[in-house]
């Protein structure tokens, strides 16, 4: 591969953006430390225990906005919410209002799992932890509940967040969501009955089943509204990128008609190639299309690339594949990213042989076997998932496209 860069990666970010970004983060950390601080007021603590929780407010706000800043900079968003902070905001603002009315039911019945999810859903994984501690620990603090009660909250929202972690665009959720329930009953069953200084009773969980019951139905909700806001608008975004006259397409030919139908060349393959073997065909070839946009800033460079691919909002998929494509310091390891490797490489190939001789007659699978086995022995795709079964298919697939070469010659 060739155009990678190997400067340190900087995001382009519109300064309007960045300002709105700015805005809705300090809002977060004057409502946290206020809100905070008047709740206090309100559950007539005293002066003292004010001014801590205050304090801590302070400080656990102070942590969120930096991430969100670091995140924005960094590109870190999950699922495609970078520029959409408006969206964490939202989220954390319900939340907030529920952390200090939570202190008015029993410390066993806090729907805590659901918030730590949602609020990484709508982040990332450590804004996520650190926002819903810094609730949490409101929670605790104004109804001056023990650590118990912040470590089972604690232990429950490590486990629901990382178990939707891996959540993408096929949205399989019933078995994080059974782990994630499942091992916030038994944290709360703990807090019930060993830590309880009462004769055991089938009473004892009547509380944590009530529990279970809302945080089922509070995520469930959750999920769905995050999956027609960010999982659907992100497959949407397919059939506008996928498009060969998307503006950005239409400025790479501007620059270069050859970059261009090199792209539109690469996406036909990658396309027909992950649908053969299940991909996600769509994703595929979005990567196809603009594995090389770059070019319309000046160099193929991951670090330009990014740069486009962020200004404009493209799913958090598509910048993943091509960062491993394109970034030097980063392993080919996704079967998308080696179908896109050995796509482009085909195009390139052939194309190249078509550029010699524009008659010459190929053996085509002859021509790919012998092209794709040259590239696994450089060791470029050795950590990657693919398997050898997959490998040969791949070749299969390509070597079958014969008539669709005659538009390289």
């Amino acid at each position: 591969m060739t155009g990678k860069s190997k400067k340190e990666q900087k995001v382009y970010e519109p300064s309007g953006r960045k300002q709105g970004a700015g805005a809705l983060q300090a809002g977060i950390f004057f409502l946290t430390v206020a809100g905070s601080v008047f709740a206090a007021f309100l559950y007539q603590k005293p002066v003292q225990e004010i001014a801590g929780i205050g304090i801590l407010s302070g400080v656990g706000a102070g942590v969120i906005w930096f991430l969100l800043g670091k995140a924005g900079e960094d590109g870190d968003y999950l699922h495609g919410n970078a520029g959409n902070l408006k969206r964490f905001v939202f989220y954390y603002v319900i939340s907030f209002v529920g952390s200090v009315l939570f202190p008015l039911l029993p410390a066993g019945g806090w729907p805590y799992q659901v918030i730590f999810i949602g609020l990484m859903l709508f982040s990332n994984q450590i804004t996520g932890l650190c926002a819903g501690c810094q609730l949490l620990m409101v929670s605790v603090l104004l109804q001056g509940a023990g650590n118990g009660t912040f470590f089972i909250y604690l232990i429950s929202g490590l486990v629901g967040i990382a178990v939707f972690t891996a959540m993408d665009e096929a949205f399989k959720i019933w078995t994080p969501m059974l782990i994630s329930l499942v091992i916030q009953m038994v944290c709360l069953c703990l807090q019930e009955v060993l830590f309880a200084n009462e004769v055991f009773s089938f009473h004892m969980f009547f509380i944590p089943e009530i529990n279970i019951l809302v945080n089922f139905v509070l995520l469930t909700i959750l999920l769905k509204v995050f999956k027609s806001l960010v999982m659907g608008r992100g497959q949407d975004r397919y059939g506008d990128i996928n498009d060969p006259e998307h503006p950005l397409l239409l400025e790479l030919m501007a620059g270069s008609r050859d970059e261009y139908f090199h792209a539109v060349h690469t996406a036909y393959l990658c396309e027909k190639t992950a649908k053969r073997l299940e991909l996600d065909y769509a994703l595929v070839k979005a990567c196809g299309y603009y594995h090389r946009i770059g070019i319309i800033r000046g160099e193929n460079s991951w670090e330009r690339t990014r740069e486009i691919l962020q200004a404009n909002n493209f799913p958090q998929n598509v910048q993943d594949i091509l960062q491993e494509y394109l970034d030097e310091r980063k392993k080919i390891v996704s079967k998308e990213t080696v179908v896109l490797f050995f796509c482009d490489t085909v195009i390139s190939s052939i194309g190249y042989l078509f550029s010699k001789d524009a008659r010459i007659d190929l053996d085509y699978y002859q021509i790919i076997s012998a092209i794709l086995d040259k590239k696994i022995e450089s060791g470029v795709i050795s950590l990657s998932n693919i398997s050898f079964r997959e490998i040969e298919e791949i070749k299969t697939i390509l070597a079958e496209e014969k008539n669709y070469y005659d538009f390289l010659r």
